[in-house]
Order: structure tokens, then C-alpha cells, then sequence
């Protein structure tokens, strides 16, 4: 029966106040799992608080108001002033040329302009003529950041290099190869090596950022790598290193001007080439800088120069991990080399080198090659892989049990053993599923993001240690590099430190005839739109991995699981009777 007047009474059923409660808490349970599932991803925001504004009971209450007001209305008007100067400097830049033509071919105007210099418009009723003045500096041109805050317009020209490495390899008279200290021999190709040596190219080592790994791990390397290749450490400006970096400190404050001209080892570098030139009486010296990709080879020549003339790789930059790797096509610049007279130094700044396919026996062989190479050049956003754990495995694999415990506070586990490792690592930060099941993947995911931020620091050691443990000290400079380094025990203060098995030199052969060309747009465009569905990293297997990018797609398609056979389209569907039980249930009432 249909309730005829309002209910006046709130009471309800113990079943419904029973349900009510068992929601509530239902609802709180969510939030708080929500909540730590945030914390462990990093995305949760302090909550800033209000300001509450200034008591009326305050007697400068509307002095501190006036003021606030005229402060905001400064601050429109030069922001409107900035636009404006903004808008003007590019069409001045756009009709700079003409301007200066016109100027220049008119010689009968050059009194006019005197006059109008003299008279600054005091003694004129009129309205003075306003001429377009050509901007010094173009806004295309980066500027150089000095240590004073002194920006400095850089004054070296950028040319197009040789379309192919075998161009470069004809071209060049020195080959620097670039490293990364954290592995280097993993960064050696043997082939190109092999190539420059028949060429009779001198080959210089750079091992490249010094400055995340301990110096023991550095002494070590340069140690073994000296007996056979004239090796110098190196450390680019803190202009050209990424804003995130844990080893940049002045990353986490206010966002400051960086210098660009505080790189260590650029007088060792400078010192030999200054050598070179002398021994071989070279006018120009040709120098290429090779090595894998996201190796700082681009970060390298702007330190060496002193301002941001090519483009560096930027993690945060959705732009940059578009492609596999920044320097799509070879670059050239010439600069003068300090402190030798008139000679002059060209440097090329190349892409990341480039593999042929390699044939692998199984498929463990293909899923070490492929973490291998994502690891090494570290670009994008390793952590999306659809599968990480091929990733995690090869880290596993290559690092030290007791090092991995004390990074993340995690119980032992057994050498090896990628499982109970992420297990540990999924109750350590509450990875855990409905039913007390333990998220693996999302437990792989910190440890892939660990690596690819840097807060994962890792440093290796080479296969025959130097019982001296002291390097060659044959270059000037190194002593001051070492000095400022840090030793494990500081380094382990600061970063989560872990030893690493060495990489093995890639002896796979390297693609010399492809010419390197620019990715269209448009082709940009269509490969990003399934790029986290695919792999979320196909960036990171390189450019120097385009073939092993093929065995890559391959074997996506192999590991894909078998998907249902679509349903056929279903035929015309024909009108179904219906029955209706009205009628019934109505004659069971006649009845």
C-alpha cells in the first residue's frame, strides 16, 4: 500500500544503520588504499593552505590592501609590456635584412639620420619618424649563461655534417668515443674501433659523467682503459645536465641560472688536440664524436665551447622522447683551439650509433640483448613498459644482493632471483592487491623509474683490477677531476648505490652506408599514438638499434597472447515473439 503521508520519524532498521556503517567504511578503506597507492607513485601534492587574509581588527588593514592592489596592477602592466616587446622583437627579426638594406643603399638619408640623432625631439613640434632597428641578436640563437649571470650571445656557426658514419669516418682525423662512466666498456663498439684503426684514425676515450660514480670505480677504468686507448674523464656544465639530476643539488631550489662554462676536463681535451695540431701541422683539425645514444656527445661539444649551440637530450620534454635519439642528422662546428695561434678544431656531432640484426639462438638471448640496450641508453620512459620484468631481470642479474638490500630496506632474498626480489620490494612499499596478492609489475616499475631518474646509482668495476689502484697520470688535469669526485661511502650517502657486473664490449657490426634523415613530423605523429601502447619505450632501444627494434616488434608478436577469433557479424535479426504473462498472472487472479 502506497505510503499516503510524509514520514515524520527518522528511525530506521537495524539492517539499514548496519549497511549504512559497513559503506562508510568501506569508503575510508578505499581512500586510504587510494592514498598510499599515490605516495608510493609520487603523486601526491602537499596541500597549500589558505591564507586567511588580514584581521579587520589590523589599523593598516586598507593601506596593505592599496598596496597589494597597486602591486598586481604593476604586474599586469609589465606583463603586457613584455608581450609587446616580444610581439615587436619578431617582426623586428622578420624585417631586420630589409632594414638594413634599406639603410645601407639609401646614402642620401645619412644626413637625415644624423639630424634626427641630434635632435632627441625637444625642439620639434612635429611627429618624428619611427624606424624598425635590425635586433642583434637573433631569437632562434641559444645565449651563453656565465657564472655571474653574464648572458653572452654565442657566435659560432652551425653547418650540416656528412649524411653517413662512413662520410664521417673518411672525414675525420681524430675519433672520440664516447663513454659512459657508470659502464663503459659496454659503450665500446669493437667494429668501429677496428674500422679507425685500418683507417689509421687516432682514437681518444671520453669517459663521460664522471661525477656518478665513486672514485674508485673512476681510477679503476681509467687504469684499464689507458693501457690501451688514450682515455680523460669528463663532466659536462651544469647548464647542459638534466634539471632533475640528484646529483645537482641546486635542481631542488628555485629555479637559478646554471653555469655553462664549470665542465671538468675540458683542458685535458684541449691540451691534446692542441698537441695534435702542432705534431701534425694542421690548420683544422677534424674531430668526430661517436658513441650510443643519450652517451652526451651533443652535451660534450657545448661544454667544450662554452654555450648551448646544439641541442642536449631533456627527460621532462615530451617533444624529445618522440624520437630514439636529439641529434637526428650529422652536425658541424668550428671553433678555434685556445691557446695555438690560428688553429682551428671542427667538431661533428653525430647520432647514436646504428647495429646490424643479430641472429640470437632462443629467446633469452633476444630478451637480454633488448634489456641490455634499453638500460644502457636509458631515454624516455622506461618504466611504462608493457612487460618490465625482461628489464628487471637483467638489472637483477648484473647486481649485487647486498646492495640492493641496503637500498631499498629489503629482507634477503637469494642471488638472482628476480621473484622474491619483487616481492620484497612490492610488501616494502604496500603493492598489494585484493586477496593479499603482491603487485610484481608495479614493484618493477620503482625500480625501472629508480634507474632511469638516477636515484638509482650504479657503478661497475673493470674485469682485471690494477693492484696499484692508482691510473696512469699522463694528462694535466686529472688530479683535479678525481679531487672533486666523491668516494662510495659519500656517494652511498646521497644516491642508492649498486655494484654492477661490467657490460661486454658490443661486437655487433655497425651500419656505416644508411644515410640519417629527419622524422618527419607527420610520421612522428602516427608512431607515437600506439608508442606506450606497443612497448612505452621504443625510443629506448635506440637509434643504433633499429634492427634489433625489427627482432623487437618480432617478438612482441610472438609473446602476444592468442585473442579470440571475432564473432561473425550476425545475420539480419528477425522480430522474436514475445510472451507476455500479464494476461496469466491476471487471469490467476480471475480464477
Amino acid at each position: 500500500m502506497p505510503r499516503i503521508r510524509k514520514k515524520t520519524s527518522k528511525r530506521v532498521t537495524t539492517n539499514q544503520r548496519e549497511k549504512i556503517k559497513h559503506k562508510v567504511s568501506a569508503q575510508r578503506k578505499k581512500v586510504k588504499k587510494q592514498s598510499r597507492k599515490d605516495k608510493v607513485a609520487g603523486k601526491v601534492q602537499k596541500k597549500s593552505r589558505k591564507d586567511p587574509g588580514i584581521p579587520n581588527a589590523f589599523p593598516y588593514k586598507d593601506e596593505i590592501l592599496a598596496e597589494i592592489e597597486r602591486q598586481r596592477r604593476e604586474a599586469a602592466i609589465e606583463k603586457q609590456h613584455r608581450k609587446a616587446e616580444k610581439r615587436a622583437a619578431k617582426v623586428g627579426a622578420r624585417d631586420a635584412d630589409e632594414t638594413q638594406s634599406q639603410v645601407s643603399g639609401k646614402t642620401g638619408e645619412g644626413e637625415e639620420i644624423i639630424e634626427k640623432e641630434e635632435n632627441d625631439g625637444r625642439g620639434f613640434d612635429g611627429v618624428m619618424s619611427v624606424e624598425k632597428q635590425p635586433i642583434a641578436v637573433p631569437l632562434r640563437q641559444k645565449s651563453k649563461i656565465g657564472i655571474n649571470g653574464e648572458v653572452k650571445a654565442p657566435d659560432v656557426p652551425v653547418c650540416p655534417g656528412p649524411s653517413t658514419l662512413r662520410e664521417v669516418l673518411d672525414k675525420a682525423d681524430i675519433l672520440i668515443c664516447v663513454l659512459d662512466a657508470r659502464d663503459p666498456e659496454a659503450g665500446i663498439s669493437e667494429a668501429l674501433l677496428a674500422i679507425a684503426k685500418e683507417k689509421g684514425k687516432a682514437v681518444v676515450v671520453l669517459v663521460n659523467k664522471a661525477d656518478t660514480v665513486p672514485r674508485e670505480s673512476l681510477v679503476a677504468w681509467l687504469s684499464y682503459l689507458r693501457k690501451t686507448y688514450t682515455a680523460i674523464p669528463f663532466r659536462v656544465s651544469s647548464a647542459f645536465m638534466p634539471a632533475a639530476s640528484p646529483y645537482d643539488h641546486s635542481a631542488n631550489k628555485a629555479k637559478i641560472q646554471r653555469p655553462a662554462d664549470d665542465a671538468t676536463g675540458t683542458k685535458p681535451i684541449w691540451a691534446w688536440l692542441r698537441k695534435f695540431a702542432e705534431e701534425g701541422k694542421h690548420n683544422e683539425s677534424v674531430v668526430a664524436f661517436m658513441g650510443v645514444t643519450n652517451s652526451g656527445k651533443s652535451a660534450i661539444i657545448n661544454s667544450l665551447l662554452g654555450a648551448s649551440v646544439l641541442p642536449v637530450y631533456n627527460p621532462h620534454s615530451s617533444e624529445a622522447a618522440k624520437l630514439p635519439y636529439t641529434t637526428t642528422v650529422a652536425q658541424e662546428v668550428i671553433a678555434s683551439i685556445p691557446g695555438s695561434g690560428n688553429s682551428k678544431v671542427r667538431f661533428i656531432d653525430t647520432p647514436g650509433l646504428e647495429f646490424e640484426r643479430e641472429e640470437f639462438s632462443g629467446s633469452n638471448e633476444r630478451q637480454a640483448s633488448r634489456a641490455r640496450d634499453i638500460l644502457l641508453r636509458c631515454r624516455g620512459r622506461i618504466e611504462r613498459l608493457k612487460d618490465p620484468m625482461f628489464a628487471v631481470t637483467h638489472i637483477i642479474s648484473r647486481a649485487e644482493m647486498q646492495d640492493l638490500m641496503l637500498a631499498y630496506n629489503l629482507p634477503a632474498f637469494p642471488k638472482g632471483d628476480t621473484t622474491a626480489f619483487l616481492a620484497g620490494m612490492a610488501r616494502v612499499n604496500g603493492l598489494v592487491k585484493t586477496r593479499g596478492v603482491l603487485d610484481h609489475a608495479g614493484a618493477a616499475r620503482i625500480v625501472l623509474r629508480d634507474w632511469n631518474s638516477g636515484k638509482l646509482g650504479r657503478y661497475t668495476t673493470p674485469p682485471v683490477a690494477n693492484a696499484s689502484g692508482q691510473p696512469a697520470l699522463g694528462m694535466d688535469g686529472d688530479e683535479d677531476i678525481l679531487n672533486g669526485l666523491r668516494t662510495r661511502k659519500e656517494l652511498r650517502k646521497e644516491v642508492k648505490l649498486v655494484r654492477l657486473t661490467p657490460g661486454k664490449v658490443d661486437s655487433r657490426n655497425v651500419i656505416l652506408d644508411e644515410a640519417w634523415e629527419v622524422e618527419d613530423e607527420g610520421s612522428e605523429g602516427s608512431g607515437d599514438s600506439n608508442e606506450d601502447e606497443d612497448d612505452g619505450v621504443d625510443d629506448e632501444s635506440g637509434p643504433g638499434e633499429s634492427d634489433v627494434e625489427g627482432e623487437e616488434d618480432e617478438e612482441d608478436e610472438e609473446e602476444a597472447p592468442e585473442l579470440l577469433p571475432a564473432p561473425p557479424s550476425p545475420p539480419v535479426a528477425k522480430r522474436k515473439r514475445t510472451v507476455s504473462f500479464a494476461g496469466l498472472a491476471g487471469k490467476r487472479r480471475r480464477g
